[in-house]
């Protein structure tokens, strides 16, 4: 073994871990192996050069000369003649074969034409090339982003066609890059784009994975290109091959990458563009990740965002992939959309053919019921399945079906059981659903609920209007108070009334303690938010994640809180991202967090009042019994208004509930009682065993009262 043999021939190796040493030497073997591979080509070459050069017949009588100098006379005893000897014997042998050839030169072509075989046979196998070219193929719209490939058209159209035109600029064509979650249609439209304008693709991407043969990879891509031109050269993932220093995707061979790929568009530049331009063209998921130095002039210039469609885009998105199936007349794609939030183009792809393929397992398991059915029938008595005596198979059953009906096409009822058990990808990088929870389901709050529209939900359903009174700025909310007040139940319902989407941070996603990964995390946060606007970014108990930063014990917390303020700030467009925090302290949250522009809309959700109280519990007990009878609901204001509810949070009203349901379901199942509801002895047993979770409420009520003042 490698390993062992090595570690053995030197002590200080004994010391070292085991698996970097094994990785170390698998590189060097790996390197050694390219290195034994080229010397092989560079010989074959090297033989073949020398099998097809003409033999040299002059001389002749020389090398016959020469070849006597280093004979023993015969009398002398025989002996092993050194080893250049014996290999100027062999090649003396050799001369004296072609002595014997006639001086006409027709040595026997057998021997010549075997030789050459065999060394063709011996020499290695040219490597193939690593771009691919995808011609041009008509191709469908790219349903959802008519918008962004109108103003691509435009761009690639002139970058392709007009080269010219930049000529003014050193000649360098600039690159666009789009830049979207995945599964959004990026490398789709670029297809689009090409077919349109009838440029073939020369993709790039297996170029960067050979670093040995990176330079020879891309200068015969580029030639390719060239040579096809008008054509576009593409990079699929840019961020896996030109990563920035310090990011999660950058390795030592990112800055080769990026020089190589520099010189190959000056290469560009240099070219004769009479037959048209190359034009360079990149996707990326993770724009944070790439270099800066790829985003300047010259090389990716114009980024261009995709965002998750919204609910029109995915109607268009369901139009344009539904073209060519057999819909049932109750489809209505406005609705499907609706459930569909947060899916990207990829994943309304995946539930329709899911739907289809349910819509055909409904169509087989119907086909199977006939079959049965028509078995059990009898004829003059007789059963059909006996009469058929074994003849009448299912086969023979479904060949008298027609080609098609009515009942053979997708229904609503395929495309929502699909939709239902679906999980789209971008919740798997954090988004959530747009939450169930309605102002409905909400008690009281009322005063909560008026600052909230005016601040989140109206810019979202109606910007035009409050653009036009100079509030485009997007607002932060602060939801602060005692536990258990309904803060987050706020939050969620915000997000519903507003339909848009919604992502969930807690402190722990974003707090990491090596330097730098804290603020690429909120970076990346911030990313996720741009490309899914409108956008509300849920930070619960924010006061774990931008403490005081005086009093915070690591820096991780002071990293994200400078980065969550470079955000708000709107270094980078922050329009359509609304942030909403929740605390039970305000006064442990940075001060600069709660300036105007940031955190400045401050509510204080206090416990309930009596009445609030009466409000809540009928909201709680008609959210879990949709079939409450008006003698249920006319005990609750009774029990709420009971002194010993003084203090309740809703929280506490929420358990209240369900130690009554729970005496309820006790008393029904030891047969006390037959009726299936919650009576007053249910409501009074939970009462007695409740008590209020919120022990200092008048600590909360100060606090609200300095925190006015210091406003």
């Amino acid at each position: 073994m490698a390993y062992e043999a090595i570690k053995s021939s030197n002590s200080s190796l004994s010391r070292q871990k085991k698996r970097p040493l094994e990785d170390a030497i698998d590189r060097v073997l790996q390197v050694r192996s390219r290195e034994r591979e080229d010397s092989e080509d560079s010989e074959a070459a090297l033989e073949e050069d020398e099998s097809e050069k003409p033999q040299d017949e002059r001389f002749l009588l020389n090398r016959q000369m020469v070849k006597h100098w280093n004979v023993e006379p015969a009398s002398q005893p025989t002996s092993e003649p050194p080893s250049k000897k014996k290999r100027r014997v062999e090649t003396d042998d050799e001369d004296t074969k072609m002595l014997d050839t006639p001086q006409n030169g027709t040595a026997p072509s057998d021997t010549k034409s075997t030789d050459k075989t065999t060394k063709e046979q011996q020499k290695k196998t040219p490597k193939a090339t690593r771009y691919t070219v995808e011609e041009n193929v008509a191709l469908p719209p790219v349903g959802g982003l008519s918008d962004v490939y109108r103003s691509l058209l435009g761009q690639t159209g002139f970058r392709l066609r007009r080269p010219e035109l930049y000529r003014g600029n050193s000649g360098l064509v600039p690159g666009i890059l789009l830049s979207g979650p995945p599964g959004v249609g990026k490398k789709s439209l670029i297809r689009t784009l090409a077919a349109e304008l009838s440029a073939p693709i020369v993709s790039l991407k297996a170029c960067f994975q050979d670093p040995e043969r990176m330079e020879k990879s891309l200068t015969e891509a580029v030639d390719a290109a060239l040579s096809i031109s008008p054509s576009i050269v593409f990079i699929e993932d840019l961020h896996l091959y030109m990563g920035k220093p310090g990011g999660s995707t950058h390795n030592e061979h990112h800055q080769k990458a990026i020089f190589l790929f520099e010189r190959q568009m000056e290469r560009i530049a240099q070219h004769d563009i009479s037959n048209g331009g190359v034009l360079a063209m990149a996707t990326t998921s993770r724009l944070t990740d790439i270099d800066p130095t790829v985003l300047r002039y010259g090389l990716f210039e114009r980024t261009v965002p995709l965002r998750v469609p919204d609910r029109d885009a995915r109607v268009d998105i369901l139009k344009v992939l539904t073209r060519d199936l057999e819909l049932a007349e109750n489809v209505d794609f406005t609705e499907l959309a609706k459930l569909m939030h947060g899916f990207v183009g990829a994943d309304i792809a995946t539930v329709i053919r899911l739907a289809r393929q349910a819509s055909i397992n409904r169509i087989v398991s119907r086909q199977n019921n006939d079959y049965d059915r028509f078995l059990q029938l009898e004829l003059d008595g007789t059963s059909v399945r006996k009469l058929a005596d074994g003849a009448l198979d299912l086969c023979t059953m479904l060949a008298s079906y027609p080609e098609s009906s009515p009942d053979d096409t997708i229904c609503a009822e395929d495309f929502k059981s699909v939709i239902g058990g679906f999980v789209p990808s971008l919740r798997k990088e954090g988004f959530t659903v747009v939450p169930s929870i309605t102002w409905d389901q909400v008690g009281a709050l009322r005063a909560v609920r008026d600052q909230l529209n005016m601040s989140i939900i109206g810019p979202i359903k109606d910007p035009e209007l409050y653009r036009a009174f100079g509030m485009q700025r997007p607002a932060g909310a602060l939801l602060w108070g005692p536990p258990g007040c309904g803060k987050t139940l706020v939050a969620q319902a915000v997000a519903n009334e507003a339909q848009a989407s919604f992502i969930l941070i807690n402190g722990p996603e974003l707090l990491n303690k090596y330097v730098g990964e804290s603020e690429r995390a909120v970076r990346e946060l911030f990313q996720r938010a741009r490309s899914s606007t409108p956008c509300i970014l849920f930070f619960d108990e924010i006061d774990s994640i931008v403490p005081r930063r005086e009093n915070s014990s690591t820096d991780a917390s002071a990293r994200v809180v400078n980065a969550l303020l470079t955000e708000l700030d709107g270094a980078q467009d922050r329009s359509g991202i609304y942030v909403i925090g929740t605390t039970n302290r305000p006064d442990m949250i940075d001060s600069a967090m709660l300036r105007p522009g940031r955190l400045s809309v401050r509510l204080f959700v206090d416990l309930p009042t009596a009445d609030e109280r009466v409000d809540i519990l009928n909201t709680i007990y008609k959210t879990c019994h949709s079939e409450a009878t008006a003698a249920e609901l006319a005990r609750l204001p009774g029990v709420a208004l009971d002194p010993r509810c003084h203090d309740f949070s809703g929280a506490d009203l929420g358990g209240l509930h369900t130690k009554a349901a729970e005496s309820a379901l006790r008393r029904w199942m030891t047969k006390e009682k037959t009726v299936k509801e919650i009576d007053e002895v249910d409501w009074e047993t939970a009462l007695e065993s409740t008590q209020r979770s919120v022990s200092n409420p008048e600590t909360y009520r100060k606090l609200n009262v300095k925190l006015g003042k210091a406003n």
